[in-house]
């Protein structure tokens, strides 16, 4: 089957080489992977390195990173679609994990695990996918999206269903698809991470803080319950299985006053 991934980019050629060669490894003789490159005008070699490296590349000037990827899936080849950051990589065997999930669940999308990376490559922790039972009106309620978009795909009559992300949201477009989504059918959960989310310092959320706040909001009031009674304890709930699903991830944040206290490096876990 053919599987597209679209990575849409800006002066992105420090990290994209990378980023499609691990894309490039997960084809197999079942899984052939058209990776597209949206580009919106790069000044630095980007277009050119994604050409040369074997990528389907696609030139001209988007509304943002959600208006971009929406040109790349609603011009692609694949039965399932899916979103890499120029800046993230596909981890081995990720790509079998979602493509078996997919087949296995019958499921119209897909959503696997996590790791993260800084700038170097290094390990910062990980963040295992949802669990099947949260709905849209409990995603809604955390404040912030865990389906993480480098693990999530979608089959490409579901995404056209869907109409694709929802530009007017500059940095939370996939929190608000993803709790469409959910809102119409689950996910099918992939228990392994199938990918790495590269933590600069540049992401979007990161530089665009108060935007994306108030953005979460707004999917909160669109897809969550009118009582605060109820958004508090979901939300707590949520975040209880959050931590016990993910140790490592909630010893990082119960050291964080230490850390400030000695005055080290904060690493914002959302």
């Amino acid at each position: 089957m053919i599987v597209t991934v679209v990575t849409p980019t800006f002066n992105a050629a420090e990290y994209l080489r990378e980023c499609i060669a691990s894309t490039r490894a997960n084809q197999t003789s079942d899984i052939e992977i058209d990776h597209v490159v949206v580009d919106g005008g790069s000044t630095d070699g980007t277009v050119a390195l994604a050409r040369a490296c074997g990528a389907r590349v696609m030139v001209g000037k988007d509304k943002g990173i959600f208006d971009a990827i929406n040109k790349g899936s609603f011009n692609s080849e694949g039965e399932l679609l899916g979103f890499l950051g120029a800046d993230d990589v596909m981890l081995p065997g990720g790509m079998q994990a979602v493509v078996d999930t997919y087949h296995r669940s019958g499921r119209r999308w897909v959503s696997g695990g996590i790791r993260w990376i800084d700038e170097k490559g290094r390990g910062l922790g990980a963040l295992a996918a949802p669990p099947s039972w949260m709905s849209a009106r409990t995603l809604a309620c955390l404040g912030w999206n865990p389906v993480m978009h480098m693990g999530t795909y979608f089959s490409r009559e579901f995404f056209v269903e869907l109409g694709g992300f929802d530009i007017s949201f500059r940095d939370s477009a996939d929190y608000e698809m993803f709790s469409r989504a959910r809102a119409i059918t689950p996910y099918a959960r992939i228990a392994r991470p199938v990918a790495c989310f590269r933590r600069t310092g540049a992401n979007n959320s990161a530089v665009n803080g108060e935007r994306t706040r108030r953005e979460n909001l707004a999917v909160l009031e669109r897809f969550g319950p009118r009582s605060r009674l109820e958004q508090q304890a979901t939300r707590y709930a949520l975040k209880a299985w959050f931590n016990a699903a993910n140790p490592a991830w909630c010893a990082t944040k119960l050291a964080e006053p230490l850390r400030l206290g000695l005055g080290l490096q904060r690493h914002a876990y959302f």
